[in-house]
């Protein structure tokens, strides 16, 4: 779904450019296909995802939720196909319909025209003249009306608006029950009928719309209903006419029109008929005036009538006698001996038997479906049944070519078609047929007949037949089969047709030239509407009767004589209303019932309910659904159905009916009053139960019981951005600010920070954000300087004399930031209007971002036009001494030398840092010296033109940076100072530390000929080699024992190699003829660049072209102007300082949200793992994520007392899922401050330095970072496990209010339990105190390790909702507090035992240790199991076989590891053990010492010794998931693919990579054919190890591979 324009404001972030990935075209499937069979259905090898694909966010909720969510709504798929196919079928208006469709603009009418006289397209013309009009009405009224096309069957759905859509320039949307509609929210309906202007709908569906006040009969202005006849008694189609037309106000009635092949509804007279209907319309009859014309247009059928004998009397075939005996005592199987024996008589043995074996096949396909409810015995005595059987018969081959004259295999009936088939089938020039039949089951047995003939080899049948029932032996067929097989038939691909009369009325089926009507008609609907689908020109209509059978053609007769009459009827009407002359007779059961007659003196609307604010409108017609529909929406299981229970009371005077609710419903029981009829009574009741529900707030104002389901799946369908990218997902990226520590930036006027913007969510209670109150931080603890307290005096006069006390000001930072649009608006006010109270310190943190934009561009501009001069001084700075502990105070065997950070506002306490050479670690303190060093003017002079030098040595770039800018000066030491006791001197005694020499070396830059005579150190000394391209190196020794006529030690790799001395190499080269060959040789060693000491690993070194110099001549040397020691030093400086500033960046961010975080965790917190650092937050983010369920689960629980579980599910996803969480961090602006970038020596420079040589690219790497929205929301969570990790719980709380996690009033842990009372206090009492004679209090007790305090939490914990008039809530909601608890303490377990395990193992180990099996087997192991409370027998035998089967396990020895993973564990088991754990929770005051204690005792036994890594089994989708994503990749994606049939195949999984099928899984329920995807998807990255570099364009996979580098060459 794209982002609707109301919740674009969610996202919009004029400061962020989101970034596609690159393009890169995916061709892992081109090539010989057969290849990929073994991993792909040839039907999904072109397969693409559609908006019912599944994307890692969805499956990360589900997985959290502990939820199977659904995704595959039923939609007819071939809607495309049909589209295509109609816009060749633009049908022109002739002279009739253009009369009617006159007609219908000036009144109401009904047009009775035979079927394929062009209805249909009369009304398409009205519909677009209709919206013309009202688009025109829309410029003069506010209201919008839509035009309602409504029909009878769920095909002409599709069929209709096909059609529609083919002839009109409209949005045309359609709807039938098997989409789920009556679970369709209210904002669905809403914009369906905004963004609509034609709804094509099923008649009920419109009807229960109208009843829920989703829309009035005021806002349509036009109706039409398709195969009006049906307009009578209680058909959806009158009652939409009697409750809601004939109450609308006159002048806001919609426009009818009506449709039929036939106005007559029973067998009367036509006069009767025509004037019933007319009334009930209120409508007039009319047909075409032209009648000759119509006759032109319509192509009657040549009628004939074939006679054939009797069947005779066929005993029951021996195979049916061998079936009866296995089976026949089987009551289920009664439907099939039904079935076979009609066949017997009606079609002969022959089908009979066929008929057998094709059912029985698909019988054993269904038997665990057949036999789930049965005890043991009877299961397994109908399984071998079945299964002998299914034996017996499968063998048996029907040979090809039966005789089917054979009196004594098939009945005259079926003879006498075949005979006709093979008479016409190939002589008709394009045979197009239909074969009507009355059953489903004979169009079937017809079909196996035709196909075994070779004789009727040129017809390509196929059946078309009704929904059929799920009772053993029917046969069913979904709308979306209809659509199939129509589409087939119109295409060719079929030319007969076996229907029942789902192909008789209505549908768009291909004008046929014969139709065979097999089984008689009992309604003249049927006898009209069959023939009239014999359209195509000289077509045939060829009835069967039987020889003899008066009542067949008695009928034939008397249907024949009302078309006569109809004709008679015709001439006596007025010429402009000339009725056409075939009528019908209508028989839908139900609603022509003759116990209810069609009166005016009915009271459609007595005790009706109308509820003003929706105009919903509940009636004794649909109570009793709605009830149902209720008690359906209600949380349950497979052990209990839940469902409303009426019960008829006779009494003297009449009926009582008592409705007995679900023990989990607002209400328990009612009765009704006394009546006359039970069917009276039994409305009456249920319309009592609705207007109770009504005001308990069980129904909404629309009268819809909530489908937290599907809400669910509407909350979490991807959303997608206009580049295509799914919000809040891995592959979706922004380029993002960075920036750089304040205290750095030269200290200005105090300026406050940016707001901190709450976001609105209107399903929850609104975010009320902590205060924190920054006085506080005056009596902490002081760090030296978080951010400073005072300045002294002397400071010059552009930087205040002083910073007020207690207030952490922020510096005004340089921003190429859009102004944001609320700049002009003052967010206090604005907040207070809306209820929100604003995060703040002290006061909002509010910047008017327009205004700062403005300040800082003339900044900008004047900076660039004058580089501000330094003022006279003196200057104030402080010393941070950088101390890096190696060995002996060398790094690769040479000394390095002290230095020390010059900032110029007192540097904060840190920690150590931790670096690392060749992955093994080592420590760098940050050593601060409390003693003000004042430097003149001449000084900071210098150190700032040594600042630009000693980084053009470093990186070999040029750097300009206005001299008041320079943020610090990092300056050497003097040598062997190590040891000093810097906190003791005094300032001037620092500034003698200072090797100022050096500096003054490092700013002149200039080499100088190296005298090793005159050298004071010359292991100290780099040498440039005039002998080797000028190639540095260090001087590790001075080889007096070695001269240039010295000989080439052998072995070793030298350019010398080869020669037999030395001076022989410098004579080859020409460096022979000044050199003093007596001198020493210098021992040197290559210079390394700038180095990488922040990644842990091993790097790789570079590849040195040629050999390496390991002895030089000093002679031929020049001295580089740095020492060897400053050079070692200043290698460490930029990962130094890329570690400072991280750390920096983060006590900003702790400051500014107030968050309760030591150092070391939140810089792991705020470190992605993109950096390739030490530490990255994936580990925090798992911890955070199960913290931040735990608490949102408490306050949700707390303050929605009235909500079921799923509800409460709901709500938790709204909260805690990627969007939220991506949502928050952006607002919060959390990308400021996260280390992301991994370190690059070409990118480090202090911040202000610039080069000439910055390029776009380069700049924006500097200022800009890319992070993914994934990765904003993966910090929030992780800084919740960083606040818990560092100070608890409580801290956990604390961040969470200012991340700005809504949670109402609650402040601190203590605020639950006073909440929790008062919230109680809203909720009647259920339980009672006798409920706890239902439960062994002391063996209970004995079990959880304690007593309770509040015994009736027991009560709730146990009761399951099948338990029928309990006195207390069934355990639901403590289910869901618990599933939370434990979640949390099994990651925090995991968390402690495995403190390096890789996150991915932390999840894997998660989902072992959290699951309905394991926690089926500690039901089972603490005997928990035998103190639930419910009512199903169902449960008891599913809790005694699972009990039977770990015993097994146990007693062979197989209870090994996760030997439970196969076991059949009823869900009922796991539910009350976290429901325990919620009772154990609420009942301690909120306090988890209590769950822990039943962890340690329940769970860490079990844990312990059998969920370990080495014996855990992964999920195939979960370590798929985890393989893709440690490659970096994100471009999955699977899509569930059910056939709505019971079968191994029945249920698929298709999984894609980058948009293209990479595997896919079938097999009975989809959960294992996802197995089965995976499986196949893993050992196809195995089989093709190079397919996924192939295709991957993800950004952390291109880091990863080295494919996208961040760094300018």
């Amino acid at each position: 779904m794209r982002v609707p324009p109301d919740d674009i404001e969610d996202y919009v972030d004029e400061t962020v450019k989101y970034v596609p990935p690159e393009p890169l075209e995916n061709h892992m499937n081109d090539g010989d296909p057969n290849r990929l069979t073994k991993y792909l259905d040839p039907e999904f090898l072109n397969a693409t995802p559609d908006s019912k694909a599944i994307d890692p966010n969805q499956l990360e909720i589900e997985h959290k939720e502990h939820m199977n969510l659904d995704l595959d709504l039923d939609e007819d798929q071939l809607e495309e196909l049909n589209a295509e196919n109609l816009k060749s079928a633009m049908l022109a208006p002739r002279e009739y319909q253009y009369e009617l469709y006159q007609k219908a603009l000036k009144e109401n009418i009904i047009t009775v025209l035979d079927t394929g006289s062009g209805k249909t397209l009369i009304s398409v013309m009205l519909i677009k003249q209709m919206a013309l009009i009202e688009r025109e009405a829309r410029l003069t009224r506010r209201e919008t009306k839509l035009a309602f096309f409504l029909v009878e069957r769920v095909p002409l759905v599709f069929q209709q608006a096909s059609v529609i859509r083919a002839n009109c320039d409209l949005v045309v949307e359609q709807m039938c029950g098997e989409m789920d509609v009556d679970n369709w929210s209210e904002k669905r309906w809403k914009q369906i009928f905004e963004e609509s202007d034609v709804c094509v709908m099923t008649a009920q569906i419109f009807l229960d719309t109208l009843y829920h006040g989703f829309i009035s009969l005021e806002k349509v202005h036009l109706l039409i209903f398709d195969e009006c006849h049906h307009t009578t008694k209680r058909h959806p189609f009158n009652l939409i006419m009697r409750t809601f037309y004939d109450r609308c106000p006159v002048e806001n009635r919609p426009k009818i029109f009506g449709m039929t092949a036939s106005p007559m509804h029973a067998r009367s007279s036509v006069e009767s008929s025509v004037v019933q209907l007319e009334k009930n319309l209120d409508a007039r009859v009319y047909t075409a005036t032209n009648l000759e014309e119509l006759n032109i247009t319509v192509n009657k059928p040549q009628e004939y009538t074939i006679e054939y004998y009797p069947p005779p009397l066929y005993q029951e075939t021996p195979l049916s006698f061998k079936i009866r005996e296995k089976i026949g005592s089987i009551e289920r199987y009664r439907r099939c001996f039904i079935i076979t024996g009609d066949i017997l008589s009606t079609l002969g043995p022959w089908c009979c038997d066929y008929m057998w074996k094709t059912m029985l096949t698909d019988l054993e396909r269904r038997m665990s479906v057949v036999t789930q409810d049965l005890d043991k015995e009877s299961l397994i005595d109908e399984d071998l049944a079945l299964k002998e059987t299914h034996e017996f018969i499968d063998p048996i081959v029907f040979a090809r070519n039966p005789n089917y004259k054979d009196i004594d295999l098939f009945s005259p009936k079926i003879r006498m078609l075949i005979d006709i088939l093979v008479t016409v089938g190939g002589k008709i020039t394009g045979f197009c047929g239909i074969i009507f039949v009355e059953r489903r089951h004979t169009a079937v047995a017809i079909k196996l007949l035709i196909d075994s003939l070779d004789a009727l080899s040129d017809l390509r049948s196929d059946v078309l037949i009704g929904h059929g029932t799920s009772e053993e032996g029917d046969i069913q067929m979904s709308f979306k089969e209809q659509n199939k097989v129509i589409t087939k038939f119109r295409t060719g691909e079929i030319n007969l047709l076996i229907a029942t009369n789902v192909a008789e009325e209505g549908l768009d089926i291909q004008p046929c030239n014969f139709v065979i009507r097999f089984d008689f008609f009992y309604t003249l609907i049927a006898y009209i509407q069959s023939r009239g689908r014999a359209r195509r020109q000289d077509s045939k209509y060829i009835l069967l009767l039987e020889t003899g059978n008066a009542s067949q053609f008695g009928l034939l007769s008397e249907f024949r004589g009302l078309e006569q009459d109809m004709k008679t009827y015709c001439q006596t009407l007025p010429e402009e209303r000339n009725v056409a002359n075939k009528f019908s007779v209508s028989m839908h059961g139900g609603y022509d019932s003759d116990d209810y007659s069609d009166s005016d003196e009915e009271d459609y609307l007595g005790d009706a309910v109308f509820i003003p604010e929706t105009g919903a409108t509940l009636t004794k017609q649909n109570a009793i659904p709605l009830i149902h529909r209720y008690c359906s929406s209600l949380p349950s299981d497979s052990f209990c159905v839940l469902k409303p229970i009426f019960e008829t009371i006779t009494t003297g005077d009449g009926y009582i009916c008592k409705l007995t609710l679900p023990s989990n419903a607002a209400l328990q029981e009612l009765e009704s009053p006394v009546v006359r009829t039970k069917e009276h009574a039994k409305a009456l009741v249920a319309l009592q139960a609705c207007t109770q529900l009504l005001a308990l707030k069980a129904f909404d104002n629309h009268l819809i019981p909530r489908n937290i389901r599907k809400e669910i799946l509407g909350e979490m369908a991807p959303q997608y951005d206009e580049n295509g990218m799914v919000i809040g997902s891995r592959r979706r990226h922004g380029l993002y600010e960075k920036r750089t520590p304040k205290l750095w930036d030269r200290v200005v006027e105090e300026e406050e920070e940016d707001v901190i913007g709450v976001e609105d969510n209107v399903d929850l209670l609104k975010a009320t954000a902590h205060t924190a109150v920054t006085e506080t931080n005056a009596t902490e603890d002081k760090k030296p300087n978080e951010l400073p307290n005072e300045l002294p005096n002397e400071i010059p006069n552009e930087i205040p004399n002083e910073i007020p006390n207690g207030v952490r000001d922020e510096v005004k930072e340089v921003s190429i930031q859009e102004p944001e649009k609320s700049a002009n608006i003052d967010p206090e006010q604005e907040d207070e209007e809306n209820g929100i109270k604003m995060l703040n310190h002290n006061k909002t943190l509010e910047v008017e971002e327009e205004n700062m934009a403005a300040e800082e561009k003339v900044e900008e501009e004047e900076v660039e036009d004058v580089e501000e001069e330094l003022e006279e001084g003196p200057f104030i700075c402080w010393f941070t001494v950088i101390e890096v502990r190696l060995p002996e105070h060398r790094f690769e065997g040479v000394p390095y030398r002290t230095i020390c950070l010059i900032s110029k506002k007192p540097f904060p306490d840190i920690p150590e840092l931790k670096l690392f050479h060749k992955s093994v670690p080592f420590m760098v303190k940050m050593r601060n010296l409390s003693t003000e060093v004042i430097f003149d003017r001449d000084q900071m002079l210098v150190l700032s033109e040594y600042m630009l030098k000693l980084m053009l040595a470093l990186i070999n770039k040029e750097f300009n940076c206005p001299i008041n800018d320079i943020p610090y000066y990092i300056v050497p030491f003097i040598k062997n100072c190590e040891n000093t006791q810097y906190e003791d001197l005094s300032d001037s005694e620092l500034q003698a530390l200072i090797d100022w020499e050096e500096i003054n070396s490092i700013i002149e830059s200039k080499s100088i000929p190296f005298i090793l005579d005159e050298s004071k150190d010359p292991t100290d000394t780099i040498v440039i080699d005039a002998t080797d391209n000028h190639r540095r190196y260090f001087v590790t020794n001075i080889r007096h024992d070695m001269s240039p006529l010295s000989p080439v030690p052998d072995g070793v790799k030298t350019r010398e190699a080869g020669f037999a001395t030395f001076a022989d190499y410098y004579k080859e080269k020409r460096f022979i003829e000044s050199v003093d060959l007596d001198q020493p040789l210098l021992e040197v060693r290559r210079l390394k660049k700038v180095m990488n000491f922040l990644y842990p690993g091993h790097i790789v070194p570079a590849q040195v072209k040629g050999p390496l110099s390991t002895w030089t001549i000093s002679q031929l040397c020049q001295k580089f102007f740095m020492s060897a020691s400053m050079y070692q030093a200043s290698m460490m400086i930029p990962s130094i300082m890329t570690r400072v500033d991280s750390i920096l960046l983060c006590r900003e961010a702790k400051v500014r949200y107030d968050l309760p975080i030591n150092d070391s965790q939140f810089l792991e917190a705020y470190t992605t793992p993109s950096a390739n650092m030490e530490m990255n937050y994936e580990r925090l983010e798992t911890l955070g994520d199960s913290l931040l369920k735990f608490i949102a689960t408490i306050r949700l629980y707390i303050n929605f007392p009235f909500s079921n579980e799923g509800e409460l599910h709901h709500l938790r996803i709204r909260v805690i899922c990627n969007r939220a969480m991506y949502r928050s961090a952006k607002r919060l602006k959390f990308y400021r401050y996260v280390t992301s970038q991994a370190f690059n020596r070409r990118y480090w420079r202090p911040p202000k330095f610039t080069s000439p040589a910055d390029n776009a690219a380069t700049m924006e790497g500097l200022n800009f970072h890319k992070l993914s929205d994934k990765t904003l929301a993966d910090i929030v969570e992780a800084s919740l496990g960083a606040a818990y990790l560092s100070t608890g719980l409580e801290g956990g709380l604390h961040a969470a209010i200012q991340l700005q996690i809504p949670f109402d009033e609650i402040k601190s842990w203590s605020d639950f339990n006073p909440t929790f009372k008062e919230s109680r206090k809203q909720v009647p009492p259920r339980a009672e105190v006798r409920a706890l004679r239902l439960l062994n209090i002391p063996k209970i007790t004995e079990i959880i390790g304690r007593d309770f305090a509040k015994p009736l939490l027991l009560v709730e914990a146990l009761t399951h909702a099948s338990l029928p008039n309990s006195t207390s809530p069934c355990y639901q909601r403590l289910e869901f507090l618990g599933d939370a608890i434990l979640d949390f303490l099994v990651i925090r377990y995991l968390f402690d035992k495995y403190p390096d395990a890789d996150p991915g193992i932390i999840t894997d180990l998660k989902d072992s240790c959290v699951n309905n099996h394991i926690l089926g087997i500690i039901c089972i192991e603490t005997n928990l199991y035998k103190h639930i409370i419910h009512y199903s027998g169902k449960l008891v035998r599913a809790i005694e076989v699972f009990q039977n089967e770990v015993q097994e396990a146990k007693d062979s020895g197989e209870a090994v590891g996760e030997y439970w993973v196969d076991f059949n564990i009823p869900k009922v088991l796991s539910d009350v053990v976290e429901s325990m754990l919620g009772a154990s929770f609420v009942d301690a005051g909120f306090k988890i010492e209590a769950c822990e204690d039943l962890f340690a005792k329940w769970f860490l036994p079990i844990l312990d010794n059998h969920v370990t890594p080495e014996l855990i089994k992964f999920h195939p989708l979960r370590r798929l998931i985890n393989d893709l994503q440690k490659f970096g990749c994100d471009g999955f994606m699977l899509r569930n693919h059910g056939s709505g049939e019971t079968g191994p195949e029945s249920q698929k999984c298709v999984i894609f990579l980058h948009d293209k099928p990479l595997a896919c899984g079938s097999d009975w329920n989809i959960k294992t054919a996802r197995r089965h995807a995976a499986t196949k998807a893993s050992q196809r990255l195995l089989d093709e190890p190079n397919l996924l570099e192939s295709v991957c364009n993800c950004r952390v996979s291109m880091m990863k591979r080295g494919l996208l580098v961040e760094e300018d060459e």
